[in-house]
This record gives C-alpha cells, sequence and structure tokens, in this order.
C-alpha cells in the first residue's frame, strides 16, 4: 500500500513539474530548469517503483535516439578547448530536451491531466499578453523582466517599438505565439459544446494575431501563412474564407510598414548562411562538435569582428547540421516530421472535438515554429526549444490517450 500511495504520489509530482514548465516557461529559465530535472526524476523513481519499462518506444523514436546519438558522436569531433562546452551542452540541452518530450508523453496520459496542462497553458498565455499590452500601449516595457520594447526610445515619443513581452527580441515573441495561436484558433473553431472554450479561444486567437502583426517579424509571418494555407486545405469548407480576411490583413499591415521591405536582414542572413556552410563543410558527416558553432563562426567571418565576436546561423537547421552533421539533421527531421504527420493522419479517426482541436492546432502551431526556425534561432533559444519539445509530447499525448478512450 505504501509503494502504491509513492508511486501516486510521484505521479502527481511529475505532473505538476510540466504544468509549471508551461507556465514560468516565457520569464523564468530557471524554474523550468528546476521543473525539467522534477519531472525526470519523479516519473523515472515511479517506473522503478511500479517495476515498469522505462522506456515505452515507437517506431518514431528510434530516430530521436539516432539524433541523440548523433550529438554524442559529435562531440568526439570538438577540439579539445571547446571539450566541456559540447559534453555539458549535450546533458543540459540535447538529452534534457530529448527526455522531456519522452516524459511528456508518459506523464499526460489522462483528459484530466491533458485540460489541466491546456487550462495552465492558456492561462500563462494570457499573462504574456497583458504584459505585452502594458509594455507597448503603457509602460514601453515588460513587468517579468523590464525589457524595453524593442527599438523604443523616448526621443521618438510617438513610436512605440515592438512588443517583445518578456523576451529580448520580437523574433521570440514572434516564434512563442506561433506554437499558441493555432490552438487558439481551433478550440474557437472546433470545440463542440463547450461556449466556454469557444469563447477563450476567439479571445486569445485575436490577441495573438494582433500582437504577430505588430511584431513585424516576416519570418513569423511567412510560417504564419504556411500553417494558416495547410489548416484551410485541411477544413476547407468551414474556414476557407477566413484565409483571405487574414491576407487582406496582413497586406495592409504589410503596406503600412516600409520596414518590413527592408533587406538589411536578408542580406545579414545570406553572409550568416555563407559563413555556417563553411562551418559544415569541414566535416558535414558528424559535425564539428556539439555547442561549438558560436566560436567556430568567430574564425570563419571575413568582417571586422573575426576573431572577437560569434554568431547564430540564424537557420536552426543549417547551424545543426555545423554541430552535429548532416546525419544528426536527418534524423531530427524525420523524427519531427514523422511525429506531425502522424497527428495529422490521426484526425481522420478522433472524434472527440477536445483531442482533435489539440491535435490540429499544436500541429499547425509547431509547422509554423519549424518553418520560423530555417530563418531564426528558436531550437537554440532554452524557453523556446522547452516549448518546441514539450509541444511535440503534448501533441502524441493527445492522441495516445485518444486511441486508448476510442479502444484503438
Amino acid at each position: 500500500m505504501k509503494t502504491e500511495r509513492l508511486v501516486f504520489f510521484l505521479d502527481k509530482i511529475a505532473a505538476w513539474s510540466l504544468y509549471i514548465i508551461i507556465f514560468t516557461l516565457p520569464f523564468s529559465k530557471s524554474i523550468v530548469e528546476i521543473s525539467i530535472a522534477v519531472g525526470i526524476v519523479s516519473i523515472v523513481a515511479k517506473k522503478i517503483l511500479a517495476r515498469e519499462r522505462i522506456l515505452v518506444n515507437t517506431h518514431i523514436e528510434i530516430f530521436l535516439y539516432i539524433f541523440v546519438a548523433a550529438s554524442l558522436i559529435s562531440i568526439f569531433n570538438t577540439q579539445t578547448s571547446q571539450l566541456a562546452l559540447s559534453a555539458r551542452a549535450f546533458f543540459s540541452k540535447t538529452l534534457k530536451f530529448a527526455a522531456l518530450f519522452l516524459i511528456t508523453k508518459e506523464i499526460i496520459n489522462t483528459r484530466e491531466k491533458l485540460s489541466n496542462f491546456i487550462m495552465i497553458a492558456a492561462l500563462s498565455c494570457a499573462v504574456m499578453l497583458v504584459d505585452a499590452f502594458a509594455q507597448y500601449f503603457i509602460t514601453h516595457e515588460d513587468f517579468l523582466h523590464k525589457y524595453t520594447s524593442f527599438l523604443y526610445t523616448k526621443e521618438w515619443p510617438n513610436f512605440r517599438g515592438f512588443p517583445t513581452a518578456s523576451f529580448p527580441f520580437p523574433n521570440d515573441f514572434a516564434a512563442w505565439m506561433l506554437v499558441f495561436i493555432f490552438p487558439a484558433f481551433a478550440f474557437a473553431l472546433f470545440v463542440k459544446g463547450d461556449i466556454r472554450k469557444n469563447v477563450i479561444g476567439s479571445v486569445l486567437f485575436a490577441a495573438l494575431l494582433y500582437f504577430l502583426i505588430i511584431t513585424k517579424v516576416r519570418g513569423a509571418w511567412a510560417a504564419f501563412f504556411f500553417s494558416f494555407i495547410l489548416l484551410c486545405i485541411v477544413k476547407l469548407k468551414r474556414i476557407g474564407w477566413l484565409l483571405l480576411l487574414v491576407i487582406v490583413v496582413m497586406a495592409g499591415a504589410l503596406n503600412m510598414e516600409h520596414r518590413l521591405l527592408s533587406m538589411a536582414s536578408v542580406n545579414d542572413r545570406s553572409v550568416m548562411w555563407k559563413n555556417s556552410t563553411t562551418i559544415l563543410m569541414r566535416h558535414p558527416v558528424i559535425g564539428n562538435g556539439l555547442n561549438t558553432f558560436y566560436d567556430n563562426y568567430m574564425k570563419v567571418r571575413e568582417d571586422k569582428f573575426r576573431d572577437s565576436h560569434g554568431s547564430y546561423a540564424h537557420n536552426c537547421y543549417l547551424q545543426m547540421a555545423a554541430e552535429i552533421g548532416l546525419v544528426g539533421l536527418i534524423a531530427f527531421l524525420v523524427f519531427v516530421i514523422s511525429v506531425l504527420y502522424n497527428a495529422f493522419r490521426s484526425l481522420a479517426y478522433i472524434k472527440d472535438s477536445f483531442y482533435y482541436s489539440i491535435v490540429l492546432g499544436a500541429g499547425l502551431g509547431l509547422s509554423a515554429f519549424l518553418i520560423h526556425s530555417a530563418v531564426d534561432t528558436s531550437l537554440y533559444s532554452l524557453p523556446l526549444a522547452a516549448l518546441f519539445w514539450l509541444s511535440l509530447g503534448i501533441l502524441s499525448a493527445t492522441i495516445n490517450i485518444s486511441k486508448i478512450e476510442a479502444g484503438t
């Protein structure tokens, strides 16, 4: 009996660790780090006490393990001076995030846990939007980290800058919003028999869309368009007309802000990608070493910052390939695409509108996030990377719960 109570207690701790992660993720890295560790320890201890297999795998996870193995192997190609940096990153980033995906699938295994998670995620989203509103319209700085609106200056009192909420840059805020905006939209339109969820989803979607527009992040806009078109393909008869509405809104905002047409960031990225390719080609198969990109970039750049300042690639896949090789990148992409393919395929048999909305919304949100990652650093930001792996786990967990309840 004592063992059963302890297993129950550990299960509760593990579930609450995920609730805390999704709520604090946008504004507290330390709490997220601690909560991930607590979640991992709790679920492993629970499984040992219950004499269950620690890893319950499907064929999809094989590619996740290849990705982790490729990251480990890349460390042996790291220069001696960077070895500690690579080894630390393997345990504190790669292994930790892979474990976060796996434990999320295990922990969120009932409708109640999933409902609690979604409710707390919506609450966190609301806090962020209030923070962004206060930053942009009232105080010019967010109340969580005191970040000033991007490019805001008192010398231009009529220019509010660009909202970032608790993130340092609008790019990060936009990437975060991409994950939330599609689940909010799905809850607004597709959850049946629950007006409260429809209203909350509608309000959050409208607010997220507004702030996504005024961040003026072109990569995020392109990612949103791609996933919205995908949504229209899936549900054309019901929401096809909304595509035209969103295009009109976005086009109007585009014409109002000439900054969006600036080629400066495009030119910067082309230089970054050229230098990143140079790094990649040194060791294209197994990479130059996990977490070494910033230092290696310093040595290949050809401007005045050579040997003094590094940089990120602003293309997560190119940076990943440069660090852990094409084998690692391909394994990562196959794993992620397999999870998303399985999710979209499952929509054909998920009858419960609650589960359907989560799978549809999370699938589209993650698709948008991945597209945006091709022109930014999202997968190399701790809170955004944690959000990605956590959301991927929730997507898989929802499919599993729906199958169990349907008896399939």
